[in-house]
């Protein structure tokens, strides 16, 4: 019988990882604690006799924060199955299951802002606090809004779909822009009105990236779920999905997107449009897969920001899609079979959200490229520098930020950070007290860097790495968006 448990699947990554060697060569140059350790322990026990022990196991895959940096999906996949299988035997501790529901703490201290806000400042309080959920007592917060995002959603009738005509949009404004920094979230509803497109806030919960990381499954399959159904009800309904944060678009593009074409629910699909060509799988034409993919879609497809000019296709393959090879034979024979994480949920409706699913830069970008974003766009004066956060990289698109921040008049941005830079943060393990130096050592070359430029505003897109940043850094931090936004207040201004 195959062992499976959590130390065993560790001791299988360990053995991979070291047999290959490729990123023993760049471990120096990444902020990763992960392969540091891994390389650490596996010379101690094959040179120094040291043998790896459970409890090493068991913290290795601690560290690892799923940025997405090493080149290795697999091995990614088989480190969650190993944190999933420790908290399945071990359980989680409590202070980690409250820090892991960002939703529900921010649903709590914005429903009582004044009162929160006395919290964070009474050292005493707070303090006491940190002590019972293992937050580092260094470790600051952003205050409370008075006015939450929810509150002004509902002022404009934005949790309602209306009747409307052209683009519609489904935003999935993300944790912490909702509770945290609604600014960021206002910012982006306001921006996207500019541009003619009709904005609504679906019901919707965490995306699941912190307790995944923790390795909490249940709870995130629960967000997931929840998400995929009514992400799903809005594309039904002509909406494309647009996030601001980078690691929602991450999850919902790429994580749900994974094996997805390999689930028996693809499968099945693919059956039934094999009967109608003979019987032979390969004579379906791609086009033929993307209209039954793309079937419920009723946007006007003239109105669609990725190919007007096709209206058949307004379905856009995903990183992890059909193209350029397709082995629909293998997926029909069952040769290829979904091991995703999230293969229990329906793979048709996982295809269907990551597809229409966009981040916010991206989304806008493309219109700019189709010539249909609005230019009309006032000066904004000052040096600032951009870092694009490693979920954004990830899903391998570029930097649209940095093309439509350079649309902006008077601006001056420069990019900082390279291809391993990294803020530290890592989710919620930034707010551990054991983890807390470590995440600031971790971005410290990139603070470096921030500090070498020094601008008077610094922008990155993920508000995780903007608690990092306020934590380490004295300067202003903004999401490109709140620029963007200031950019048409200060051309109605002219």
């Amino acid at each position: 019988m195959t062992d499976e448990s959590p130390e065993s699947i560790t001791r299988k990554v360990i053995e991979s990882c070291a047999s290959c060697g490729y990123c023993r060569d760049i471990v120096d140059d990444m902020p990763c604690l992960f392969f540091h350790r891994l390389y650490q322990l596996y010379d101690k026990e094959h040179e120094g006799n040291e043998p790896i022990t459970p409890r090493d196991l068991r913290l290795l895959v601690d560290l690892c924060n799923m940025c997405g940096l090493c080149p290795c999906p697999g091995e990614r996949a088989n480190i969650r199955r190993a944190k999933d299988g420790f908290v399945a035997r071990e359980g989680l501790k409590p202070s980690l299951r409250v820090l892991e529901d960002v939703q529900l703490v921010g649903r709590i201290c914005g429903a009582f802002p004044q009162l929160a806000n006395r919290f964070l400042e009474n050292k005493t309080a707070f303090g006491f606090f940190k002590r019972l959920t293992g937050i580092h007592p260094a470790r600051k917060f952003p205050a409370i809004p008075s006015e939450g995002f929810s509150a002004w959603v509902k002022e404009r009738g934005l949790d309602r779909k209306r009747e409307a005509s052209g683009r519609k949009v489904a935003y999935f404004a993300g944790c912490t822009a909702r509770y945290y920094f609604p600014e960021v979230a206002r910012a982006a509803v306001e921006v996207m009105e500019q541009n003619g497109i009709n904005v609504y806030l679906p019901e919707q919960k965490c995306c699941g990236m912190p307790s995944l990381l923790e390795g909490d499954r249940k709870f995130t399959f629960k967000q997931a779920a929840f998400n995929l159904e009514k992400l799903s009800e809005a594309i039904d309904e002509g909406y494309d999905i647009v996030c601001s944060c980078p690691t929602c678009s991450y999850m919902l593009k790429d994580m749900f997107s994974d094996g997805a074409y390999f689930s028996d629910d693809f499968r099945a699909m693919v059956k039934k449009l094999q009967a109608e060509y003979g019987g032979d799988v390969l004579k379906i034409p791609i086009g033929r897969i993307e209209a039954q993919l793309n079937e419920g879609f009723h946007a006007p497809p003239s109105e669609h920001p990725l190919d007007p000019d096709r209206p058949s296709t307004p379905l856009r393959m995903v990183s992890h899609g059909l193209r350029p090879f397709l082995p629909l034979r293998m997926i029909v024979e069952g040769l290829l079979r979904d091991q995703s994480y999230f293969a229990p949920l329906n793979g048709l409706k996982r295809i269907k959200v990551a597809s229409h699913t966009f981040d916010l830069g991206e989304y806008l970008t493309r219109l700019h490229r189709d010539g249909q974003l609005n230019l009309k766009l006032g000066p904004v004066t000052g040096r600032m520098a951009y870092y694009a956060p490693c979920h954004l990289k990830q899903q391998k698109m570029g930097q649209p930020w940095a093309e439509l921040l350079g649309l902006v008049p008077q601006s001056s941005v420069e990019a900082v950070g390279g291809t391993y830079d990294c803020c530290g943060i890592s989710g919620i393990m930034g707010l551990k007290r054991g983890f807390h130096h470590a995440s600031l050592a971790m971005g410290r070359p990139l603070m470096d860097k921030i500090v070498k430029i020094d601008p008077e505003k610094l922008l990155c897109d993920c508000l995780s790495c903007r608690i990092q940043f306020n934590q380490a850094l004295p300067y202003k931090v903004l999401h490109p968006v709140e620029i963007l936004n200031e950019s048409y207040g200060n051309y109605r201004d002219l």
